[in-house]
């Protein structure tokens, strides 16, 4: 998002949507469990698969932020995850 700010100033950036992601496509129930993982937890998602016409598989294209800012992903999600958790705990003191 800093990125994204820093570039505010080009023309071909304003009203633009940006996509930032790794561009590998994974689902809620992998992030989901990734978080639950690397936060030790022992929760079980509950899935109840009432959703009609979801869509089951996508990913975010990173190409407009590649060609517009020249961004590219600077950690994994996993990386990102764990940074995520971490600033949470500190930030707020949560305890594992």
């Amino acid at each position: 998002m800093l990125c994204l700010a820093e570039h505010l100033s080009d023309q071909r950036c304003r009203g633009e949507a940006f996509n930032f992601s790794t561009e590998t496509p994974v689902t809620v129930l992998d992030v989901v469990q990734m978080v639950l993982r690397l936060m030790g937890s022992d929760l079980k998602p509950i899935i109840q698969d009432e959703a009609r016409h979801e869509i089951r598989a996508q990913y975010l294209s990173v190409a407009k932020a590649r060609e517009f800012l020249a961004w590219q992903p600077r950690f994994t999600l996993v990386e990102g995850l764990t940074r995520t958790i971490e600033w949470y705990e500190k930030s707020l003191a949560v305890a594992r």
